[in-house]
């Protein structure tokens, strides 16, 4: 009896044991699972000892699925599946070894901060899976995917962080580089190409030798670029910057998914210089062994970030460039000019000097080539110039000067600066003074035709020239002005070459003159080379004058009734013939003077004045003819008479 009832007791005290641990939690789990020797007891008088994570019940064991506060500033994964939990006690001034594992390294680097269960029972199912780190497991290790559906979200994590740690893990390549920023072509060269040994026998090259596309700059372009192991880029990482030899450059840039650029200005000719450095994450987890306890898992942890380097360096030097334009480009000989000239292409404030050649030809300009005729007029220099607009000093323009000039510029090359020369006949570099023809003419007259005889000078040697050459009428003489009057008679046009005087000489075609005065007026038309020119109106040597024909003398006045000529006097009777009678004495040829009348004759009647301007008229008038013939007759009829009576007396 006292064996059964000590017997029933020791039941009882067994049911009571069980009630209460099933009470307080820990009659399920040991019911379910396999003996304490086997699995993971949870500590529950350590509350803070385990991170976010997932418990599982296995055929061998409970086993925790998550991350463990083994150490207060980092989460620590297990890697020996059921044993005992890794609590802080066991692990007082453990050292820690590493072991190379990227992918895990990677995995912890990125997560191990996460404060979702799911995201921490991924990582652990990582750290136990991972054949490169060791294990002593007592409860075999699964995958999320295969621990049912309370770990459906946490396999999805295991998943998506396996496949970034395959792509994103280390080891990792920091590259920089830096490349000069090349200034684009422009459409209107400056200056002789880089292989050209002067400023004008480039434009005739005809070698195969590639074109440079522009020229460097004071700017250079920094490309960063984070490799991982399978050659992706990695995102998201910050990347300090050093550098030497610049102005105002950033200290940090941060990695993207392509290589990252960012551009650099040369605070001066020389080396410009970056150093980038980066942390990323490690290749090695920490792997910790317990100092105390038996049983106890071991854990690893995250290892310290690795660091990553690079360097890159490049030599600059001033790319000078020169845009130029002449001060006056219609300038006036013996005035000045100057060559208003913009400079780029200097790192910061570096200076330079510029030599300003000022060129003259009498042909004109072909961009980029030097004439055979071109010769310098004058030189100045520009001394410690930077970038910037500037102006030369003055250049006189010779007095006799005729043609183009324009300016070229030099800088010369060095250590810090790239030469810089600048090609003939730059159109806005380009000034023109055109020849300045005059003409002297002289006007002809013969007869009753004129001409004008033309003598011009001062063309350009050989160039074409148009002249107009008009004549004009007028009735009185004219006086010169620069305005043209009177008829216009004629316009003859004629195209010339001048000689290598700049001469030419022509003849006008005749033309009918008029009475009157015409007078010429000479055009030269105005061409690309030679200024037009006008002769004024009236010129005396281009004038010529033809007067009014001189009238005939007025015929002598006849009465409108001829007077009555006086009667004849009645010849004498014929007297009959005496043979002793002398003969008739022969007539004589000129008559004798006729007897003086008694009666003074009345004194002739002087003539009229002549009019003005016109000769007194001489010779015999009708009235004298009249009375000379009346005295004839009376004179004749009285030696009639005479002869007649000495002939009675005879008888």
């Amino acid at each position: 009896m006292i064996t059964l009832r000590l017997a029933s007791l020791r039941t009882a005290l067994l049911l009571t044991v069980l009630t209460i641990a099933s009470l307080i939690g820990l009659g399920p789990a040991m019911a379910a699972g396999p003996p304490v020797g086997l699995g993971e007891v949870p500590v529950h008088t350590a509350p803070n000892a385990y991170g976010p994570g997932i418990w599982h019940h296995a055929k061998q064991g409970k086993t925790w699925y998550g991350s463990y506060r083994t150490f207060p500033d980092t989460s620590a994964y297990c890697i020996d599946a059921g044993k005992k939990s890794p609590l802080p006690k066991y692990f007082k001034n453990a050292k820690a070894d590493t072991v190379t594992s990227a992918r895990t390294a990677w995995a912890l680097h990125e997560y191990a901060g996460s404060t979702s269960k799911d995201v921490q029972a991924a990582l652990s199912a990582m750290a136990r899976l991972d054949k490169a780190l060791p294990h002593d497991h007592k409860v075999p290790p699964q995958k999320p995917a295969d621990l049912g559906k309370k770990f459906a979200a946490a396999a999805k994590k295991h998943s998506t962080i396996l496949a970034e740690a395959k792509k994103l893990a280390g080891p990792y390549t920091l590259d920089i580089s830096l490349e000069p920023v090349m200034r684009m072509p422009v459409l209107e060269p400056y200056s002789a190409p880089e292989s050209a040994p002067s400023p004008d026998s480039w434009a005739s090259d005809k070698t195969d030798k590639p074109k440079v596309l522009g020229t460097p700059t004071d700017e250079a372009t920094l490309t960063v670029s984070l490799l991982s192991a399978s050659g992706a880029q990695v995102p998201d990482v910050p990347v300090t910057l050093k550098t030497t030899g610049t102005a105002k450059a950033p200290t940090t840039v941060t990695t993207g998914k392509e290589p990252v650029t960012t551009t650099l200005q040369a605070s001066a000719p020389g080396t410009l210089s970056v150093t980038a450095s980066a942390k990323v994450a490690p290749q090695t987890v920490r792997v910790f062994e317990p100092t105390s306890g038996t049983r106890v898992q071991r854990v690893i942890t995250p290892d310290a970030p690795d660091s990553v380097t690079d360097k890159a360096s490049l030599e600059l030097s001033s790319q000078p460039k020169v845009t130029t334009e002449i001060s006056d480009q219609t300038p006036t000989p013996g005035e000045t000019v100057t060559d208003e000239f913009t400079v780029s292409g200097l790192i910061g404030d570096h200076a330079v000097t510029v030599e300003h050649t000022l060129w003259q030809t009498a042909t004109a300009p072909r961009q980029g080539i030097k004439n055979d005729d071109a010769r310098e007029i004058g030189s100045v220099t520009s001394k410690n110039v930077g970038n910037g607009t500037h102006t030369s000093d003055e250049v006189t323009v010779p007095e006799d000067f005729r043609g183009w000039l324009y300016f070229t510029e030099t800088i010369a090359g060095d250590k810090a600066t790239k030469e810089w020369k600048g090609i003939h006949g730059q159109p806005r570099e380009t000034g023109f003074v055109p020849w300045t023809p005059t003409a002297d003419t002289e006007a002809v007259l013969e007869g009753t035709s004129t001409h004008d005889e033309v003598a011009v000078t001062g063309l350009r040697p050989g160039s074409e020239a148009v002249l107009t050459i008009t004549a004009y009428h007028v009735e009185a003489q004219p006086e010169q002005s620069k305005e043209p009057d009177g008829t216009e008679l004629s316009v003859q046009d004629f195209t010339v070459n001048a000689d290598e005087n700049g001469r030419v000489e022509i003849d006008t075609e005749p033309i009918d003159m008029p009475v009157g005065w015409v007078t010429y007026v000479t055009t030269i038309e105005g061409s690309d080379v030679n200024k037009a020119w006008t002769s004024d109106w009236g010129v005396p040597a281009e004038t010529v004058h033809r007067p009014p024909e001189e009238k005939p003398s007025s015929p002598p006045e006849v009465p409108s009734t001829p007077p009555e000529e006086p009667s004849t006097p009645p010849s004498p009777p014929e007297q009959p013939e005496r043979p002793d009678a002398p003969e008739t004495p022969e007539k004589p040829d000129t008559p004798p003077a006729a007897p003086v009348a008694e009666t003074p004759a009345a004194p002739e009647t002087p003539a009229a004045p002549a009019p003005s301007g016109e000769l007194p008229r001489t010779g015999t008038t009708g009235n004298g003819m009249l009375i000379g013939l009346g005295i004839v007759l009376v004179g004749l009829g009285s030696t009639i008479l005479l002869i007649s009576g000495s002939r009675r007396e005879k008888d």
